[in-house]
């Protein structure tokens, strides 16, 4: 038996078509996404598919290609995310050499965090003290070396200093 560590192209491009029609297996946001039946009936037909080429494939096996395939498309993004941070030109952003990655591209919202939103204010501007939650449960007002710090019980953090130091104070 050949080894099956190694699809052909086109078999994993197949593959990762099948599952990039069933958003229940990794959009996180979608309501889908928390129904097991439609998961486990999904899973099913990716297992279905696998058996053609392997016939011992179950759906642990499934779920490790899957795995994999993603794993690897994030190794690639990472890279990508740090050439654009270190200050490169347009020219020299790293450029992926994973095959498939443009295929894996649907599933980018699911592996970029979003956005933080900084309610701190940098030195220089005036101190508020403001939370980023309109209704707090209990709040909490830490101070260490001038720096006020409410931790609210989301455990969203205001800040009235620099960046910073922000964060080490209230993490004392």
């Amino acid at each position: 038996m050949a080894d099956t560590r190694y699809w052909s192209k086109e078999v994993v491009s197949e593959f990762i078509e099948i599952y990039k029609s069933y958003p229940c297996l990794w959009k996180i946001k979608s309501r889908e996404y928390t129904n097991r039946n439609l998961k486990n009936a999904v899973y099913d037909k990716l297992v279905e598919f696998c058996t053609k080429l392997h016939p011992e494939a179950n759906r642990d096996y499934v779920v490790k290609k899957i795995q994999s395939f993603r794993g690897s498309f994030r190794k690639e993004l990472k890279k990508i995310e740090e050439s654009k941070r270190s200050g490169a030109s347009t020219d020299e952003i790293y450029t992926p050499t994973l095959w498939y990655f443009d295929l894996l591209q649907f599933t980018i919202d699911q592996e970029i965090p979003t956005q933080s939103i900084c309610n701190m204010e940098d030195e220089g501007t005036e101190n508020s003290n403001h939370s980023t939650e309109e209704e707090v449960e209990f709040q909490e007002k830490t101070e260490v070396n001038n720096t006020q710090c409410f931790i609210t019980s989301a455990f969203n953090i205001s800040c009235t200093s620099n960046k910073s130091n922000c964060l080490q104070a209230c993490l004392k």
